[in-house]
């Protein structure tokens, strides 16, 4: 099963690391380490899957491994420096290696890569059960020559707590989050992969479970498991192994215990609901099932076992039907094996007679009858190999050697099939008949549940049984939430009837918050729009050679007089907008961001919640209408067939005139 495992740590040269050293040991390549120009080679049985992400800005250089940490120690100078952060993930095994590889890199680079981290990862897979990856990160911002200043803002999500000396990151709010952000991501990973399983940051005492938490080995206690050597952390597991399976199981009982009451108590309601020939139904298929109470959900599930029952018979029967062929085939070709050994016999007795035959006068007749005979001996035994090879090519798959043994093994077969065949039809018959005592079982069900969800809706007290099986739901999931006199179709229409009201002053007032928006942008665009132009008119009064030009030019004056136009024109504008100044526009403008931030939302999530509201509403009095309108129907057919009966029977007793 998936599980969540994430822990951090810094790469510091107080604790005696290399980042180049890690660097290999994590990617199983071999480096050189040019600060203490050692080479750097950890063998691996199983080559780890590596790959190193880089932010757009980066240098090309940054995505050679060698060069990149190397070019990390360089520029930390300090002997006490922090070289890198590092993450451990457990990656969950429901994946397969792309999917892994999809999912961490996805995580990498929006929560690491996208914020200016170099990150070089390596996938470990040398145990089959405990796929994992490291993740190295840089801890500076980077530019075009290289790396700059270290980045503080990170520190958010790195905090400095430590954990026994072994640098894991605990109890911080950015550690929190980005342990939560990992579990977000593998849930959505597996959820498309179609996996039942999820995983959560959460501690087992938030999640309020009473197991203990296992202990994360690491791979050299891990190592040790597997070689048979014992471990600190090996007996913490083995110990809270021992204490869950005995918590495991009362809590197994308890929902047993829990379950069971809660299936009494339906089988109770169940039966207050039914006729006394759909409680036999009833009894009758939970009998079947082995179950003392029977829900929906148990039919469909036998069902289903019935369904793969049935699928297995076809193949079996088309597996009798062929080797029924073989067998026909090879006892037809002995058959015919015969015929041809009994047909050359004749023939051989035939030249035999016509070599003792000694009148002179028929000597060319012999012979030519002679021939035709051997002619026609050729002819039956080059058949007659054709057969036996034919039988040959079947005795592997039929296992008989000798015709004795096929007859007997044909017999076997036949007693065989016919014992099997019998059996299917047996089978069949029980399935055919399960099938309806569940059939029935389920109608029972459904019309108990239909009367049970009917007696709570004063309207459907003589129009329930109208009601179909899904409309009933719906009307279920209504009564779950709707108030005790809100159940009759008066009191629906009525709730219905606030809830669109409702929904068009929510309307309402998103269409005047738009309005207001638009005119808040409006009076801004018109501002900006005065204040260059007005901004223009400065700089030309400013200028005495502009003033000269006007003075000589009429182009000049005119394009001066059309500025001025236009200014006149925006203020006049801008006071039919209601503008007061540039503090108050600023004043709105920041009413306005409050608006879209606060009001909006809350105004989208009203309309949503009303609409939803309005369509079940919608649904609830349609499906309590059609019910009543169908019994009406009913009615109106039964009354026009007693009017048609009383005519019959009038016409009837009234008999032929005979007086005539």
């Amino acid at each position: 099963m998936a599980i969540y495992h994430l822990s951090m740590q810094i790469i510091s040269r107080s604790k005696g690391q290399s980042a180049v050293a890690a660097a290999a040991y994590r990617s199983g390549e071999k480096l050189h380490d040019e600060r203490t120009d050692e080479q750097k080679f950890y063998a691996r049985n199983v080559q780890p899957e590596t790959m190193i992400l880089t932010p757009s800005n980066a240098p090309e250089w940054m995505k050679d491994r060698n060069r990149l940490w190397n070019e990390v120690e360089k520029v930390e100078k300090r002997k006490d420096s922090q070289l890198a952060r590092e993450l451990n993930i457990a990656l969950p095994i429901e994946l397969n290696h792309d999917q892994q590889k999809e999912l961490i890199q996805s995580f990498v680079q929006n929560e690491f890569v996208q914020k200016g981290m170099v990150a070089d990862i390596a996938i470990h897979r040398d145990d089959a059960n405990n796929p994992h990856a490291h993740i190295m990160l840089t801890m500076r911002n980077l530019s075009e020559d290289g790396f700059g200043k270290k980045n503080r803002d990170w520190n958010a999500d790195f905090a400095n707590a430590k954990d026994n000396n072994r640098g894991y990151v605990k109890n911080s709010e950015g550690c929190l989050s980005i342990r939560e952000q990992w579990a977000n991501y593998a849930n959505k990973a597996l959820e498309q992969a179609q996996s039942n399983e999820r995983i959560t940051h959460l501690s087992h005492e938030k999640r309020g479970l009473e197991i203990l938490p296992m202990v994360h080995l690491g791979h050299v206690a891990h190592d040790m498991g597997k070689k048979g050597k014992k471990t600190d952390r090996g007996q913490i597991n083995r110990d809270r192994q021992d204490y869950n399976k005995a918590v495991v199981d009362l809590q197994a009982y308890r929902r047993q215990k829990e379950d069971h009451l809660k299936k009494m108590k339906e089988k109770e309601k169940q039966f207050s609901f039914s006729t006394d020939i759909e409680k036999t139904y009833i009894q009758k298929a939970a009998s079947l099932i082995g179950q003392k109470v029977i829900a929906l959900e148990d039919i469909t599930a036998r069902h289903e076992q019935l369904r793969k029952i049935g699928d297995r018979h076809d193949p079996i029967e088309r597996h009798f039907h062929v080797q029924q062929q073989q067998f026909l085939n090879v006892r037809n070709y002995y058959d015919r094996v015969s015929d041809l050994e009994r047909e050359i016999q004749q023939n051989e007795e035939k030249v035999e007679e016509l070599k003792k035959s000694l009148n002179p006068f028929k000597l060319k007749e012999n012979n030519m009858m002679k021939r035709r005979h051997l002619d026609k001996i050729s002819d039956l035994e080059s058949n007659k190999e054709s057969y036996e090879s034919s039988i040959q090519k079947q005795k592997e798959s039929l296992r008989f050697s000798s015709e004795e043994e096929f007859y007997q093994r044909y017999q076997e077969f036949s007693q065989k099939k016919e014992n099997r065949l019998n059996q299917i039809t047996y089978e069949k018959k029980q399935i055919q008949v399960e099938t309806r005592v569940l059939l029935r079982a389920e109608e029972a069900i459904k019309q108990a549940k239909i009367r049970e969800i009917s007696s709570y809706y004063p309207d459907l007290k003589t129009a329930g049984k109208y009601l179909t099986y899904s409309n009933a739901l719906r009307l279920e999931q209504y009564h779950e939430t709707a108030q005790q006199n809100q159940f009759k179709l008066s009191n629906i229409k009525q709730s219905l009837d606030a809830s669109q009201k409702k929904l068009e002053e929510f309307k309402k007032h998103q269409k005047m918050v738009h309005i207001e928006k638009e005119h808040v942008s409006t009076m801004s665009k018109e501002v900006e729009k005065l204040s260059i132009v007005q901004k223009k008119l400065d700089e030309l009064d400013r200028s005495p050679g502009e003033k000269a030009k006007r003075l000589v030019s009429k182009k000049v004056r005119q394009d001066y007089e059309e500025l001025q136009s236009e200014a006149k024109y925006g203020r006049e504008n801008l006071k039919e907008l209601g503008y007061k100044g540039q503090q108050d526009l600023q004043q709105q403008q920041s009413r306005m961001n409050t608006v879209e931030k606060t009001v909006v939302p809350w105004l989208k999530k009203e309309i949503k919640t009303h609409e939803s509201n309005i369509n079940a509403l919608d649904a609830i009095f349609n499906v309590i209408q059609q019910a009543t309108r169908s019994q009406e129907q009913a009615q109106q057919r039964q009354q026009l067939g007693r009017m048609r009966s009383t005519t019959i029977n009038r016409a009837k007793n009234k008999g032929p005139d005979l007086s005539r």
